[in-house]
């Protein structure tokens, strides 16, 4: 192969894969409270949410609140910049049964320490062996961070997030289930 044809080759799979990059970065993939939504499947609903302190709760627990779940990692930078957000979201929407719930992808002592300097004031989960079962029962098959889920008070998928999400984005949406 001479040069340039080696260079033209490099050049075409640069170029692939920064296209395949781009695509990723700019697609969400949001799903409006006005379009079908997606009845909780019963595995979601018995799905085991391990707290910080080890303690076990289900997402059946908390049936009846909507529920705004984030997935996220204290090294991944733009979840880093919606945290904010989301302890925003939940002093706001806290009295109208709105629980956010952050489902953290690293070590108990990592994501305790993030929560201590960022003051988090509503519920973290760990991932620990977990983490496929949670992104296929809430829709984020690519595994992606961060990643946002809201459900209804009946536990279905009405909105789906890849990528940082704004507080204006999640109150528009917040606002249809009320």
């Amino acid at each position: 192969m001479n040069r340039n044809s080696l260079l033209l080759t490099a050049v075409a799979l640069v170029s692939a894969l920064g296209g395949v990059g781009l695509y990723e970065l700019l697609q969400t993939r949001a799903v409006s409270a006005t379009a079908a939504t997606r009845q909780a499947p019963l595995e979601l609903q018995a799905i085991p949410l391990t707290d910080l302190d080890q303690t076990e709760t289900v997402f059946n627990d908390w049936k009846g609140n909507i529920l705004v779940v984030n997935f996220w990692a204290p090294w991944c930078a733009p979840c880093r910049r919606e945290i904010p957000s989301l302890i925003a979201l939940h002093d706001e929407y806290a009295g109208q049964g709105v629980r956010v719930l952050g489902i953290a992808f690293d070590n108990e002592p990592q994501v305790r320490q993030f929560a201590a300097e960022y003051a988090i004031n509503y519920p973290l989960f760990l991932t620990e062996n977990r983490s496929a079962m949670y992104n296929a029962a809430l829709g984020n098959p690519s595994g992606s961070l961060p990643y946002t889920a809201i459900l209804d008070r009946e536990l279905r998928i009405v909105f789906q997030h890849n990528g940082e999400v704004s507080h204006a984005q999640l109150s528009a949406e917040l606002k249809k289930l009320r």
